[in-house]
């Protein structure tokens, strides 16, 4: 018998696939976003614009990184080179994450892994490319990089283009304009909004063979969900019990904790479920 793998992963992720990979609990109806829900995607929309609502932080922010970034250059170009190894090499995610200089090649070999590089010659040829201008020489005689690409044509136009650059302003102004209109578009769109919710609460994670499991959401004890349909079962339901409370997904030791709430039909199954080790 040939194993048919695409038929095999499909029924895999069948249940994944179609729900928001935030809540797991809507389906998308891509009037917003292809894979969260509307709601999911106009929260995320709300937190970004949130960032960039001030003017003045996000203009501190902006300074404090392109500070940081020139300070990471100038490590760069004083880089020789690996007294171990001779290479000129360094670890792309230690330079820029810690601005500290690792070779490379030495670092993979004694750690393993992969991690990107970066040289200063790679730099040099990317800012030469794509802003027109010599790295090096920027470095040594102005001890800045200009804010863009626009900034950097308009210093080939006029040297004296820095003496009255407002170039950072205007990138500062077009993000906050950015994210401000994104927003209103986002909440126009949610207007259209079709997403279907389950009625039952679907199940974060999958083992290895697609079964679905959650977490207890008071002792985190871990709990099988419906096999491979993707939701929790009834019995860790507090809904199912007649319960109204917060919590959507209980382990029965947590639920036995609220056994008085319940009719006396639920406990009498709840004693059931309990003797029987469930």
């Amino acid at each position: 018998m040939t194993w048919n793998w695409k038929e095999n992963n499909q029924q895999k992720h069948q249940f994944r696939s179609y729900y928001c990979l935030d809540c797991k609990q809507r389906k998308p109806c891509y009037t917003i976003s292809q894979e969260y829900c509307c709601s999911c995607a106009y929260q995320k929309e709300q937190e970004r614009a949130k960032e960039y609502s001030d003017y003045q932080q996000v203009y501190q922010q902006k300074v404090r990184e392109k500070k940081e970034h020139e300070k990471q250059l100038l490590l760069l170009k004083n880089y020789q080179e690996c007294k171990q190894c001779g290479s000129k090499e360094a670890d792309a995610y230690n330079l820029y994450e810690s601005s500290k200089l690792t070779c490379q090649p030495c670092r993979m070999k004694k750690e393993g892994g992969a991690s990107g590089s970066v040289s200063f010659l790679e730099r040099q040829k990317w800012y030469k490319r794509w802003w027109k201008i010599d790295l090096g020489e920027w470095l040594e005689n102005y001890q800045r990089l200009p804010v863009n690409a626009d900034c950097a044509r308009e210093w080939l136009k006029d040297r004296n283009h820095l003496n009255s650059c407002d170039c950072l302003e205007k990138e500062v102004n077009n993000l906050v304009d950015l994210f401000t209109g994104s927003l209103k578009e986002y909440q126009e769109k949610l207007k259209e909004c079709q997403c279907e919710i389950s009625n039952k609460t679907r199940t974060p994670y999958y083992d290895s063979a697609n079964y679905g499991y959650t977490y207890c959401e008071k002792c985190e004890t871990r709990i099988a969900g419906a096999g491979k349909h993707g939701v929790i079962k009834n019995r860790n339901n507090p809904s199912f019990w007649g319960l109204e409370i917060k919590e959507k997904v209980l382990c029965l030791e947590c639920l036995e904790k609220f056994q008085e709430k319940m009719p006396i039909s639920k406990k009498y199954t709840l004693n059931k479920y309990l003797k029987r080790g469930y």
